[in-house]
């Protein structure tokens, strides 16, 4: 007679949820995706009509009919901000909130210096109350025993501070970013006050969740000093289910593409790259002919401008805005080269942004600029993906860039695949609740 095991249950509380596309939901989505082979039954809490920066509706297909989801209604402060500030109501706030490109008019100047010194520690600080109350009521009668909570946004932390504080519930706590030391903050002024609100809130977080996760090791080592206890490291990944990659199509041979995709701000600009390519296209019109560079995903003005003022570049330069995930992947696949760019930033060794592990399961070249004692070099160095170039490389990368890549090992990057990386932290829920 077969015996019916009830599954562990998880509470997951995640700001960026579908329809939302970008980078922010990928992680959480494909966890939930793999969780229920592990025993784990995920129930997500998403806010109900949040204001995305992107809109992906394919991503919609990998959530089961199974998976429960708790929709709580969420007041974000945008209207006033394009009231304010005069912009449209359909227009998109973040993106080029903090542009360099054009200089901001004097209500978005207010309008920067209130994000970061009056909502703290972000906008979606407004979520925090109602969808504290909702769940405490949930819980009471839900069987659930750990609550999961993934920032940034970080006011999605502060929801299970408060769950915490309340019923003593297993809370784990996933940073995919820093808090008080990620990059732009200081762009926002913000005041002495403002600064220790922020570290005051992070501590708190850090020193009462059961668990700490984030994904890098560089990462975790700034959370231990900062006071965490507990961390682990579960890198972001890609899912094989959206890669074929015995069956990767060869590039088309008549053209040669380099792929960016992904937030391309001011501070990243790669400038000593676009001024390497225009030199290459100068000096051989064949492969200037043949020559594409292609942007995905949000890239500043400035950015945009400075590559238009390249002659030759600008004329191979293909600026594709935010498409689906879906055809990203077929865009890697018709790649010969993807690059990837790190922050020149303090905290740039640990950021991995979550495009090198796809970049990985596409199974093409990657080049990518940066620190070389970065966790992404590490990433490269094992997986033999690609090369990391300082700015100083300039001659060694353009020898290297017509240089193919052999065939890559699967088994180098098999760790870095969803359902790898979903037993790992399947590992991290069973270990907690038998404490």
């Amino acid at each position: 007679m077969a015996v019916y095991v009830e599954m562990k249950k998880v509470l997951i509380i995640t700001y960026y949820w579908p329809p939302s596309g970008g980078g922010g939901v990928q992680r959480w989505l494909k966890f939930v995706k793999y969780l229920p082979q592990y025993g784990i039954k995920p129930i997500v809490v998403a806010p109900e009509n949040a204001e995305y920066p992107n809109y992906d509706n394919s991503l919609i297909n990998d959530i089961s009919s199974e998976t429960e989801v708790i929709k709580i209604p969420i007041w974000e402060p945008y209207q006033l901000f394009k009231i304010f500030t005069g912009k449209k109501a359909n227009e998109k706030v973040n993106s080029g909130l903090l542009s360099k490109s054009k200089k901001k008019s004097i209500t978005e100047r207010i309008s920067i210096w209130i994000r970061g010194n009056i909502l703290i520690p972000d906008p979606r600080v407004f979520w925090v109350r109602p969808a504290t109350k909702y769940l405490i009521k949930y819980l009471k009668n839900a069987n659930i025993d750990t609550v999961i909570t993934t920032g940034p946004p970080h006011s999605v932390h502060l929801i299970g501070l408060k769950l915490k504080k309340k019923l003593n519930i297993k809370w784990l706590a996933d940073f995919r970013d820093p808090w008080s030391e990620i990059d732009y903050l200081e762009e926002f002024n913000l005041g002495k006050l403002a600064i220790k609100r922020h570290r005051s809130l992070e501590k708190k977080i850090l020193t009462n969740a059961d668990q700490i996760i984030t994904v890098s090791s560089n990462w975790a080592k700034d959370l231990e000093r900062l006071g965490a206890k507990n961390v682990e490291v579960i890198t972001n990944g890609f899912d094989e289910d959206d890669f074929s990659i015995a069956q990767m199509p060869e590039e088309n041979s008549n053209e040669f593409v380099l792929l960016y995709s992904g937030i391309l701000q001011d501070y990243r600009n790669p400038e000593f790259l676009w001024d390497a390519l225009e030199d290459i296209c100068q000096e051989n019109e064949d492969f200037a002919n043949s020559f594409q560079l292609k942007l995905y995903g949000t890239v500043d003005e400035s950015v945009l401008n400075y590559i238009k003022n390249l002659p030759y570049l600008s004329n191979c330069l293909h600026n594709g805005g935010y498409i689906s995930h879906s055809n990203l992947v077929s865009e890697y696949k018709n790649a010969n080269v993807l690059l990837l760019l790190q922050n020149d930033t303090k905290n740039a060794l640990g950021h991995i942004p979550g495009k090198l592990f796809e970049y990985l399961a596409a199974n093409k070249k990657i080049i990518t600029i940066g620190k070389e004692e970065s966790d992404v070099a590490e990433i490269l160095n094992l997986t033999k993906a690609g090369k990391l170039y300082a700015e100083k490389n300039v001659l060694d990368l353009k020898k290297d860039l017509f240089i193919k890549i052999t065939e890559k090992d699967h088994k180098l990057i098999e760790p870095y695949t969803r359902k790898t990386l979903t037993k790992k932290l399947a590992a991290i829920l069973e270990k907690q609740s038998t404490k």
